[in-house]
C-alpha cells in the first residue's frame, strides 16, 4: 500500500506543478492580453505580433486598421496587437507636416540635376502590343502529317 500512496502523491505533485508552471501563467497572460485589447482606442501606438509598429486609425469588433507609415494603412485582427507602446518605446517619429532640413532639400535638388532621364517616363500603350500580332501572318497549317505518304 506504501508504493500506491507514494505513486498517487507523486501524480498529485506533478499535476500541481504542471498547473502552477504552465496553465496559471498562460491564463494570466491571456487575461492581460484581453484587457489590453479591450482598452485599445484610435490614435494609440501599438506593436503587432509581427514586430510592425503602427497607429490605430479605426477599431472594429474583430479587426483594426493600423497606419504603419504616413498614408500607409493595413487591416489586422485585434489579436495581432500584442503591445500598446509608450513614448519611450518609439525610436522614430513620423510627422506629415514636419519640414525637411535645408541640407536634405539641397541634396535632393543636386541629385535631380545629375540624374539620368527615367526610361519609364515616356512609355506609350502601343509599347505593350504583342509583336506576334503585328508580324506577317504565318503559313496556314497543312493537313500533311510528316512521315505519312500522301500518294496513293
Amino acid at each position: 500500500m506504501g508504493d500506491m500512496g507514494s505513486t498517487v502523491l507523486m501524480l498529485v505533485l506533478m499535476g500541481a506543478a504542471f498547473y502552477f508552471l504552465l496553465i496559471r501563467p498562460q491564463q494570466k497572460r491571456a487575461k492581460k492580453q484581453a484587457e489590453m485589447t479591450n482598452a485599445l482606442a484610435p490614435g494609440a501606438r501599438v506593436m503587432l505580433s509581427s514586430g510592425v509598429f503602427g497607429t490605430i486609425r479605426h477599431l472594429g469588433d474583430r479587426q483594426a486598421i493600423i497606419e504603419i507609415a504616413p498614408g500607409i494603412e493595413m487591416t489586422v485582427v485585434k489579436q495581432a496587437i500584442v503591445k500598446t507602446l509608450t513614448p519611450e518605446d518609439d525610436e522614430f517619429e513620423y510627422a506629415d507636416d514636419a519640414a525637411e532640413p535645408d541640407h536634405i532639400e539641397r541634396e535632393a535638388d543636386e541629385v535631380d540635376e545629375a540624374a539620368e532621364p527615367n526610361p519609364f517616363e515616356n512609355i506609350q500603350p502601343s509599347d505593350f502590343n504583342d509583336p506576334r500580332l503585328t508580324d506577317a501572318p504565318a503559313d496556314p497549317p497543312s493537313d500533311d502529317v510528316p512521315g505519312q505518304n500522301t500518294q496513293k
